[in-house]
């Protein structure tokens, strides 16, 4: 790729449209009014005219939050009155998100490394300090929602890691950090930084994360709890992986149209190899943890596939070829 067709640090920001400029400049207070599929559009409309790197990064600047600024307290108050399942349920989704973005954030610096061209770097080097936060979010929330005697991170992630669900824990200890190994070993390998992409950007976080938000976030709209310090914060970091999203979703589509004979059968076959492992990951132990609030494992598993068709399409690769 070369670095000389991409949109240069001194040009101007882009312009958004009226509505994707209210949640671009939403700040964690203003976040309690928006859903999250006002925030999946950035993606979806970002398909038609895709934001350059430094559009990504100037969206990071311009969209920063503070853990430190969430009020936790309506959040502990509910817990305090939840039913048993309605905990046992809550504490399944997040054990899997919490873990999950230590796990990326672990994982994350070959990539950086590994990245082709210096606005690839940059834009890496923003989402290293966006998946930190979002890890000292879900620390926060568990220390003062569901209370723990566990002394430091590391002791809580243990306390916490989801360890019976064997797709999760084949994609997040085994696939991906054998394919950032390979990275660290040679950045210049290009053919890794692809399908780690594929499986950081498009798998975990566009097929898992996002599917996983916008059931939980729309579950608590309909609850009435927007106004909770736990909505607003996972709204934040839903629009913080929408720039993710966008950005997996921009790499592989240049890889694509520079080489499709190269590129194309790479990304299908990683797709292949990892699709049983999101069922694996999104199939809770038992279902009332999905139909208490409403939905079911089948309708959960179908917006899955169809926003990872959206963005095969957008990237010009079949998955069923």
């Amino acid at each position: 790729m070369d670095a000389a067709n991409h949109m240069a640090v001194g040009q101007k920001t882009e312009h958004l449209e009226p509505d994707l400029d209210r949640v671009a400049k939403a700040n964690l207070k203003e976040l309690g009014d928006i859903r999250i599929d006002d925030v999946l559009a950035f993606i979806d409309r970002g398909i038609e005219n895709m934001p350059s790197y430094m559009d990504l990064y100037r969206r990071w600047e311009s969209q920063q939050w503070s853990v430190g600024d969430l009020d936790f307290t309506l959040d502990r108050e509910d817990w305090l009155k939840a039913s048993d399942l309605d905990r046992k349920a809550t504490l399944w989704s997040h054990r899997l998100f919490f873990n999950g973005e230590e796990r990326v954030t672990a994982t994350l610096a070959p990539f950086v490394w590994a990245a082709p061209t210096p606005e690839i770097e940059i834009f890496l080097s923003t989402q290293m300090v966006d998946e930190a936060r979002h890890t000292v979010f879900f620390d926060r929330w568990w220390r003062e929602v569901v209370g723990t005697d566990s002394k430091n991170l590391k002791d809580l992630l243990a306390e916490i890691r989801p360890d019976t669900n064997e797709g999760y824990n084949t994609l997040f200890y085994d696939r991906l950090p054998s394919t950032a190994q390979r990275m660290a070993s040679n950045p210049k390998d290009f053919d890794a930084f692809v399908e780690g992409v594929t499986i950081y950007h498009i798998i975990v976080e566009a097929t898992i994360a996002l599917t996983g938000q916008r059931f939980e976030l729309e579950s608590m709209r309909e609850l009435g709890t927007t106004d909770r310090g736990f909505y607003r914060g996972f709204t934040a970091v839903a629009r913080d992986e929408s720039r993710h999203v966008s950005f997996g979703i921009k790499v592989l589509q240049e890889a694509v149209r520079e080489n499709p004979e190269r590129f194309a059968p790479l990304i299908q076959r990683t797709l292949v190899e990892c699709l049983p492992l999101v069922a694996g990951t999104l199939d809770p132990p038992d279902p009332a943890y999905i139909t208490e609030f409403g939905h079911t494992e089948s309708e959960i598993l179908q917006f899955a596939m169809d926003s990872l068709n959206k963005r095969l399409r957008a990237i010009g690769i079949n998955l069923a070829a």
